[in-house]
C-alpha cells in the first residue's frame, strides 16, 4: 500500500496543546490547512505565513446555529471520503473542483471535564461534538486514502514519519491512527451515553455503554503466564508514589483494602490477602491500628496489602517495614513515611484519593457473560438492629456494627469475630457457614486464646448450630441478617445459651 503525501490538511482542535509543532510542520512541508474558529485564529497568531484557509472561506458557507455547523460541508466530507485508489472518485472531486484532504487533526468538544465540573444540562448539551466525530468517522473510514489523528499525543509520531519520509505518511501508521480513532469515538460516544443514562437505566436497556479507558498494563494477570491491563471506569484519582508495576492480584486486593479502611470515621488498617481481608482494626492512634490489624492473623498478612483511611505516619510506617508487604495504600503519606517506605525494595506505595467510589455499579465477568449489579453500598446502625434476645452493652454493640461491616468485604460465606473494634478471627469462603465459623474460632484461639468477642455472619443461620458452636467457644454476642425459616429455632437457642442475638435484616453475600 503506498504512502499518502500531505498536501491538504484540514484542523479543527478544542486542544491547543502542542499546536505550536504542527504549525512548524505544516509551514516546513507547505500543506495547506483548512481550519475554523478558535483553532484558525490560534494557527494564525502562530505563524502568519501558512497556507491557511477558514472553513467558511472554503465552503463559501458561513457558520450557522451559534457553531454548531461549521464543518458539515459536502466539500470538506467529499475530500475526506474520496478514494483515491478509485478512478470514478478522483473524476467526481475534479469534476466538482474538490480538493481531496490528506489528514484530519481533530479533537473533541470537552464533554467529560464539563460533566466533571457539573455543569448545567444546558452547557453538556452543547459540548457534546457533532462535526468532529463525522469528521473523525470519516478520515478513518478511509485510511487508505486519509491521515486521521485525534490526541496531540499523536503529533510527534506523524511529525517525525513525515520527517523520514518526504512528508508522506505510511500505511501501517494511518492503520494504527485509524483504530485509534473508532476507539476515541466510541469513548466520546459512551461517555455520552452514560451522563443521559443518569439512573441507571442501564438494567431496563437491551443495549447498553460503558466508558472505559486504559490506564496501562499490568505486571501480570492472576498469574504471570496471562497478560492483563487496568481500565477505568470511574474518576478514582490513584497514584504509584513507588515500587514496581501492580499486578491484577495487587489492584484487586488494594481495592476491597482501602475501600473498607475509607468506611471509618477512627484511624483504620486494613490487611488484605488474596482478595479477602485476614486483619482489620481501629484506634485513636494509627500504629496500634495496625500492629491490631496484623495480630489477628499475622501468617496470612505476609506479602498482603495494607490500606488506611487517613494519612500514614512514620511511627506507623516502621512497624510496616518489620514484616514483608506487597502494597501500602493511604489517602497521603507523610515525607518521612514516604522517605522511609520508598527505599524498601519492590514494596509499591499508592495514594488512593477517593474514599467513596464515584462508580455506583459492580462488575464481574464469566466467560461468557458480564454481570451488572448496584454496588453493595448498605450500611447498618445501631438504629437499624433488632435485639431478638437480651440487648448488648454499647460497647459490644459496636463491635457488632465494625464485624458485621468488615463481613461485607469478605468472600462467602463469611464469619467474623470482633473485640475492642479489631478483627480476632476471620473465617472465609467456605462451602457451608460451619466451617467457616470453625475457621475463624481456630484462627482467634490460636492468636489470642478464647475472647468473649462478638461474632457477624454476613448471611442468616438456617440452624441453631453455630449459636451451639459459639456458646461452647465463649462467644456471647452474634449479629447475623436474620430472615431464615428457622429464625424463631435461633432465637429460642440463643436465649437458651444466654447469647446476644441481634439481626440486621441486611444480607451481605460476596462472590
Amino acid at each position: 500500500m503506498k504512502k499518502i503525501k500531505i498536501k491538504t490538511a484540514l484542523v479543527t482542535v478544542s486542544d491547543k496543546e502542542k499546536l505550536k509543532k504542527l504549525a512548524d510542520y505544516f509551514f516546513k512541508n507547505k500543506v495547506h490547512v483548512i481550519s475554523s474558529g478558535g483553532t484558525f485564529k490560534y494557527l494564525k497568531k502562530l505563524n502568519h505565513n501558512l497556507q491557511l484557509t477558514n472553513v467558511s472561506s472554503y465552503t463559501n458557507f458561513q457558520e450557522i446555529l451559534d457553531g454548531r455547523v461549521k464543518t458539515l460541508h459536502p466539500l470538506i466530507h467529499a475530500g475526506i471520503l474520496a478514494d483515491k485508489n478509485k478512478r470514478n472518485h478522483i473524476n467526481q472531486l475534479n469534476h466538482l473542483k474538490i480538493d481531496p484532504i490528506d489528514l484530519v487533526i481533530v479533537n473533541l468538544y470537552p464533554f467529560e471535564n464539563t460533566i466533571k465540573k457539573k455543569s448545567s444540562e444546558a452547557n453538556c448539551i452543547e459540548n457534546i461534538d457533532i462535526g468532529g466525530p463525522s469528521l473523525i468517522r470519516g478520515a478513518a473510514k478511509n485510511y487508505k486514502s486519509v491521515v486521521v489523528v485525534t490526541s496531540p499525543n499523536q503529533y510527534d509520531e506523524l511529525i517525525n514519519e513525515a520527517n523520514k519520509n518526504r512528508n508522506c505518511i505510511g500505511y501501517d501508521l494511518r492503520k494504527k491512527l485509524a483504530i485509534e480513532a473508532f476507539k476515541h469515538t466510541a469513548y466520546y460516544d459512551t461517555v455520552i451515553a452514560g451522563w443521559f443514562n443518569k439512573n441507571n437505566e442501564i438494567y431496563q436497556s437491551i443495549k447498553t455503554a460503558m466508558p472505559l479507558k486504559k490506564i496501562n498494563n499490568l505486571r501480570y494477570g492472576e498469574n504471570p503466564h496471562q497478560k492483563a491491563a487496568i481500565f477505568s471506569l470511574g474518576e478514582n484519582e490513584v497514584q504509584k508514589i513507588s515500587g514496581k508495576d501492580l499486578s491484577y492480584n495487587n489492584i484487586n486486593d488494594l481495592e476491597i483494602a482501602f475501600e473498607l479502611a475509607s468506611n471509618f470515621k477512627k484511624n483504620s488498617c486494613v490487611i488484605v490477602k488474596h482478595g479477602n481481608p485476614c486483619g482489620v482494626a481501629l484506634d485513636n492512634i494509627q500504629k496500634n491500628a495496625y500492629k491490631k490489624a496484623l495480630k489477628c492473623d499475622p501468617v496470612s498478612a505476609f506479602g498482603g496489602i495494607i490500606a488506611f483511611n487517613k494519612k500514614l505516619d512514620e511511627q506507623t510506617s516502621i512497624e510496616i517495614l518489620k514484616v514483608f508487604t506487597e502494597v501500602v495504600v493511604a489517602p497521603k503519606f507523610s515525607l518521612k513515611a514516604k522517605e522511609l517506605l520508598s527505599k524498601k525494595k519492590n514494596l509499591i506505595l499508592i495514594e488512593y484519593k477517593n474514599k467513596i467510589p464515584s462508580n455506583k455499579l459492580s462488575i464481574k465477568s464469566t466467560n461468557n457473560f458480564l454481570l451488572i449489579q448496584d454496588r453493595d453500598l448498605k450500611k447498618i446502625n445501631q438504629k437499624k438492629l433488632k435485639f431478638m434476645t437480651t440487648k448488648p452493652n454499647e460497647k459490644s454493640i459496636n463491635d457488632m456494627i465494625f464485624a458485621f461491616t468488615i463481613a461485607k468485604f469478605i468472600n462467602s460465606n463469611a464469619i467474623v469475630i470482633a473485640k475492642n473494634l479489631a478483627t480476632v478471627g476471620i473465617g472465609v469462603g467456605q462451602t457451608n457457614r460451619i466451617d467457616s465459623a470453625k475457621q475463624a474460632i481456630k484462627r482467634m484461639k490460636d492468636n489470642f486464646g478464647e475472647i468473649p468477642g462478638v461474632l457477624a455472619s454476613d448471611g442468616f443461620f438456617p440452624f441453631p448450630d453455630i449459636v451451639n458452636i459459639c456458646s461452647k467457644n465463649n462467644i456471647i454476642n452474634i449479629v447475623q441478617p436474620g430472615g431464615s425459616l428457622n429464625d424463631d429455632l435461633v432465637i429460642e437457642e440463643a436465649k437458651k445459651q444466654k447469647i446476644n442475638l441481634v439481626f440486621t435484616g441486611i444480607r451481605h453475600f460476596k462472590h
